[in-house]
């Protein structure tokens, strides 16, 4: 069934809109809190700021035991093979109600691949937007997806990734002392083997799910889930954010570090085979950048960062403009809208 989204934020399920996006699940949840001001608005890709110039709706995995769905064990088998998932139940499920949509927007590789092979077959016949995440950020992921899906070169866009800068914004109280240096992420292309090395015993919180050997280190703090309300605080409270990352193609810890920008916190990033801030980034200026894997040139610039706190500020606040002028979700929705519009 697909929710319809209103210009003043309800929501009621129908069968029709002009956009609808493919969600994998838990955004009626999101939704919710970013109504009551407990959440960004950046993962709906688009759909709250377009919301007021189309009639827009969603489709989600409702499901609240997907290891109970039939197409569960399928799923993980295709996950074991390409690495990601695949929810075609998901597809097939609402495929009459994207039929009638006037475009489909998908949001995730998941959702996207099985939408992707109902066109190939014929039986998706609406045009479809697929945001493939991670791949659709730098020119040459632009030519290697197409050539992958069989498309001309053309017909694959770079979306940019925006932050909610309303949101994302700095809540330390005037004054305050800045706490630990913050790291944050559970996907498999962190690096934090390299981040605990050149950390030392400097004070230390990593936000992650991953097993890390921190026993008898008490200056590392590990916790595993908050609110996007408590992130934004650990953001703004922190020293400083540090992305540490495995020398990888596909892009990793974009969304982090841009959340935390926006709140005015100096970041260290990886410079890795998929880095994704080649336009706007610069060394030393609006972040500090590493080469993967150097546990010499990661402590270096972990310590030059602490031991010069006005320089830290300083590099935190640049971000902070950077993200409001360059990075915004705004500009992601109205590279988005361009899209729409061409088919509308």
């Amino acid at each position: 069934m697909v929710r319809v989204l209103g210009s003043d934020g309800t929501v009621a399920a129908t069968s029709t809109a002009d956009v609808v996006w493919v969600y994998r699940r838990r955004r009626r949840q999101w939704l919710e809190e970013w109504q009551r001001g407990e959440g960004s608005s950046e993962f709906f890709y688009g759909l709250l700021s377009l919301r007021d110039r189309y009639r827009v709706g969603f489709v989600e995995d409702e499901g609240r035991t997907p290891a109970a769905r039939p197409w569960y064990p399928f799923e993980r088998l295709f996950a074991r093979r390409l690495g990601m998932g695949f929810a075609l139940d998901l597809a097939l499920k609402n495929l009459v109600g994207l039929n009638r949509a006037r475009i489909i927007v998908s949001t995730v590789d998941a959702c996207g691949l099985p939408l992707a092979l109902l066109k190939a077959a014929g039986l998706l016949r609406t045009p479809l937007i697929y945001i493939s995440q991670g791949l659709s950020v730098s020119a040459g992921a632009q030519a290697s997806l197409a050539a992958w899906l069989g498309v001309p070169p053309g017909r694959v866009r770079v979306l940019p990734f925006g932050a909610d800068c309303d949101f994302w914004r700095n809540t330390a109280p005037p004054g305050a002392s800045a706490g630990p240096i913050v790291s944050v992420g559970s996907d498999p292309g962190r690096d934090y083997q390299t981040l605990l090395a050149a950390v030392g015993d400097l004070p230390l919180h990593v936000v992650t799910t991953m097993a890390l050997p921190v026993e008898g280190r008490t200056n590392v703090r590990v916790t595993t889930t908050h609110t996007s309300v408590e992130l934004r605080d650990i953001y703004s409270g922190s020293r400083f954010l540090v992305i540490p990352l495995h020398d990888r193609s596909q892009p990793s810890g974009q969304s982090t570090a841009l959340q935390a920008m926006a709140c005015g916190a100096a970041a260290v990033l990886t410079r890795t085979r998929g880095w994704w801030g080649e336009t706007h980034l610069r060394d030393g200026e609006n972040c500090v950048l590493v080469p993967p894997g150097r546990v010499d040139a990661l402590r270096d610039a972990i310590r030059g960062l602490w031991d010069d706190p006005r320089r830290c500020a300083a590099i935190g606040a640049r971000a902070r403009q950077t993200v409001v002028e360059h990075f915004g979700e705004r500009r992601m929705a109205g590279v988005l809208d361009g899209l729409v519009a061409a088919h509308l």
